[in-house]
């Protein structure tokens, strides 16, 4: 270790514990570190005390200057700076995932879906520089970083604050990376402005759809002349499956001309918008592949907001959702019934051309070491935090919480105990929901298990079994009970635990009681509510008593609107778990909260 890398780790030793180094740029290297007082990975950026970078001091000391008032979810934040043991340095998040340029040469050309996703965040973080003066002036995969599927601008190193020209480079020198200069840039125009980042972003996501660099195998002197004079040309030539709209979108991008390209980097996210969706919602650009399972961290910090001591080995796990990973400006978040897992909402991911997830509550997956037994609270305070990351992520126009029996009083409770702590939730769709104890008699049951051996839980499956009343919904629930009891055979409490949070609510206080508190807290939050029941004797005399009730004393509150309660004609039960008829009222919820908006 240098002497000067010494010192410096010494003079940190009380706040940061240095481990290794993850890069190197021309004036600074980058270290992993480990913040003390916070518990968390952090990486400190340091300049390197070398004399013959003369101008390396002022440029080190602008980017702290320019970063630090920049607060964005897409743009890397600043945590700390200072001096210590003579060297210059600040403290930045630590994001595990990889840059733009080690997944392009990992994996080479992105799905359409992805580049989306990125480059919404790469422009949304330049819209918010751009109008705090800031021109960044060197967007190129290695500055976009990931997290998941979150992106990330980092090193604003040669960033120009326009009200203050100087560049600390010299007069008449050309700052950046060649290949993504724009050719103003690459000129060395002291008129350049933030239409520069747009010339250089849309570079970037030409790279991410073709592959390749469009000057690809040209030296820097080459590549500073094809700015100049070579066109690009359409992404359709070289992948012809990307739509026209979004071809044209990166192609204005591109332009020679300032005066030619977009002119703020909010007009290509509106642009993107209108390309993404008609009116009502509803996505126009699909992704063809098959939902895929994926993980999100349990931090420390969320665990943290857990109502008591949890297992420790919860901390740095992960919970499981399925994603279709649709291009929509319409997130779906499905809970499947009981959420046992998330492949439960497979059919609905593929049937819908809405984005949507399906979290399984942690501890329900299908293979798993461990079950944690958590109430059903902090289920949906996990459930909370990997939504709010999503949302932040994605950025949709509407965000719906939709769910199945179980799941649909998931989705009304979330929504009635979570809406103010989630960042956005539109409607909800409860297909089912349970209204009265009656309709829960599986959940009742299960909730007063036993667990000393396993012929003592067996009379309680056995009762939820022959309750049933058609052949049908026997084989249904004969099935669905047996997955139960494989997944949960060493580990019942979980199961327990969950049908107790369920069912009890139903059996406590007046008749409809938690319903209709559930239903009232969620029409504070939200534009629509949909709650569709199966068309049997018992739900047909559960929603007309409820709607008397209404009626009598206006148990759902003032903002209850006709039509919230539907009676899903001649259907029964599992009826409602089918995907065209779950996708059928989605499409009926959004257009209800765009007509609304």
């Amino acid at each position: 270790m240098p002497l000067w890398l010494d010192n410096l780790s010494k003079e940190l030793a009380s706040r940061y514990r240095l481990d290794r180094e993850l890069g190197q740029g021309g004036m600074a290297a980058v270290y992993l570190a480990h913040d003390l007082r916070h518990h968390r990975s952090v990486a400190i950026k340091v300049l390197r005390p070398d004399p013959a970078l003369t101008l390396g001091h002022e440029r080190f000391l602008r980017e702290i200057e320019i970063v630090a008032p920049l607060v964005h979810p897409h743009i890397v934040s600043l945590l700390d700076s200072g001096e210590a043991g003579g060297t210059l340095f600040y403290v930045m998040p630590y994001l595990s995932g990889d840059s733009l340029r080690a997944r392009l040469t990992n994996k080479g050309e992105f799905a359409v879906a992805d580049t989306i996703r990125i480059m919404r965040g790469v422009f949304s973080a330049l819209a918010y520089a751009h109008a705090q003066g800031i021109v960044h002036r060197d967007i190129k995969p290695e500055n976009v970083l990931l997290a998941g599927d979150h992106a990330q601008v980092a090193d604003f190193g040669i960033a120009r604050a326009l009200a203050n020209a100087s560049d600390l480079t010299g007069t008449g020198f050309a700052v950046g990376t060649t290949a993504y200069m724009a050719p103003e840039q690459a000129a060395a125009d002291p008129k350049l402005d933030h239409r520069a980042d747009l010339y250089s972003a849309g570079l970037l996501w030409y790279e991410l759809l073709a592959g390749r660099h469009p000057f690809a195998g040209l030296s820097p002197q080459q590549q500073i002349v094809a700015h100049f004079t070579r066109d690009i040309g359409p992404l359709a030539d070289v992948r012809p499956s990307i739509p026209s709209g979004l071809s044209a979108l990166v192609a204005r991008c591109l332009e020679k001309r300032p005066a030619d390209r977009w002119q703020q980097a909010t007009e290509v996210l509106t642009e993107l918008d209108t390309v993404l969706s008609s009116g009502s919602g509803r996505a126009v650009v699909r992704s063809s592949a098959e939902p895929s399972l994926r993980r999100f961290r349990l931090r420390e910090s969320l665990l943290d907001e857990l109502s008591g001591p949890y297992d420790p080995r919860m901390s740095g796990d992960s919970m499981q959702y399925l994603d279709n990973g649709k291009i929509s400006d319409v997130l779906v978040c499905y809970f499947n019934r009981w959420s046992m897992d998330a492949e439960g909402g497979a059919a609905l991911l593929r049937q819908t051309d809405y984005r949507a997830i399906a979290p399984a509550l942690f501890g329900f997956e299908s293979a798993r070491r461990y079950r944690a037994v958590l109430s059903l609270d902090d289920h949906l305070r996990l459930v909370r935090g990997l939504l709010n990351e999503l949302i932040a992520t994605t950025e949709p126009r509407v965000v719906i919480l939709a769910g199945f029996s179980a799941g649909a009083d998931l989705a009304l409770r979330f929504t009635a105990v979570n809406g103010g702590d989630t960042r956005r939730i539109d409607a909800v769709l409860a297909m089912s929901p349970n209204l009265a104890i009656e309709s829960a008699f599986a959940s009742a049951v299960l909730a007063k298990m036993t667990f000393a051996r396993e012929d003592e839980v067996l009379p309680y499956l056995r009762r939820v079994v022959d309750a049933q009343e058609t052949l049908q919904e026997w084989a249904d629930v004969s099935e669905y009970l047996a997955r139960l009891a494989r997944r949960f055979r060493d580990e019942f409490r979980v199961l327990q635990r969950f049908a107790h949070d369920l069912s009890s609510p139903l059996e406590e206080g007046e008749r409809f009681g938690a319903f209709a508190g559930w239903y009232r807290a969620c029409s504070e939050h939200v534009s629509a509510i949909r709650c569709v029941f199966e068309d049997t004797a018992l739900c047909r005399e559960l929603v007309s008593e409820l709607q008397q009730a209404h009626k009598k004393s206006r148990v759902l509150g003032p903002h209850h609107r006709s039509g919230a309660l539907v009676i899903e004609p001649e259907s029964g039960h599992f009826d409602l778990e089918d995907a065209t008829v779950l996708d059928g009222h989605l499409r009926e919820v959004v257009a209800q909260v765009c007509g609304r908006a």
